[in-house]
């Protein structure tokens, strides 16, 4: 009796079928995939505010409570009188620099799309209305403008632009509050 040994290989109905089969599946996990990378860049740039919230921390512990003296826009020039001058006061990224390790990547949100990071060193932007500010205290006076000192109010830093996903397809902006919590707004 002879037995004949044939190979079987798969017919083309057969590959169709589980190339079909792969594609209908990558195209209920590309989303889903979209979506994780997305979340995973907004939870590195929370934990990149809440490394300045920490290094403003340890900047106002030195300077005897007081926050930082830092530019609203570094690299910002005004011009009067024909006359080109730049900021004279420095980036919050120099500023706090030695507080964050030298390292420049705390300074760096993956969502920055504006590429403010190249342009300012820095994705997030510091409110000057805090410059030189007691860190503790309940109230603050400024360009006639009362500020009523809430820590969980008091925005230190945030992006530059809303550029995280929010609620019904609205965009947000991280901030870093006074008291250390970071929060969209």
């Amino acid at each position: 009796m002879k037995i004949k040994n044939r190979k079987r290989g798969f017919t083309l109905i057969e590959l169709l079928v589980v190339i079909g089969i792969i594609a209908i599946l990558a195209g209920l996990l590309l989303p889903t995939l979209a979506r994780a990378k997305n979340k995973s860049r907004d939870t590195y740039c929370l934990n990149n505010l809440r490394q300045l919230g920490i290094a403003l921390t340890l900047y106002a512990d030195d300077y005897k409570g007081r926050l930082p003296i830092a530019a609203r826009l570094p690299s910002q020039q005004s011009s009067t009188n024909g006359v080109v001058s730049t900021n004279a006061l420095p980036p919050i990224a120099e500023v706090l620099s030695n507080y964050v390790g030298g390292s420049s990547g705390v300074f760096r949100c993956l969502a920055d799309k504006a590429k403010r990071f190249e342009k300012e060193k820095s994705s997030y932007e510091w409110n000057t209305l805090f410059n030189n500010q007691w860190l503790d205290r309940p109230s603050s006076k400024r360009r006639r403008i009362t500020i009523n000192w809430d820590p969980v109010k008091a925005p230190l830093m945030y992006d530059y632009d809303n550029v995280h996903p929010g609620k019904r397809g609205l965009t947000t902006k991280n901030v870093i509050f006074a008291d250390g919590h970071v929060a969209p707004l």
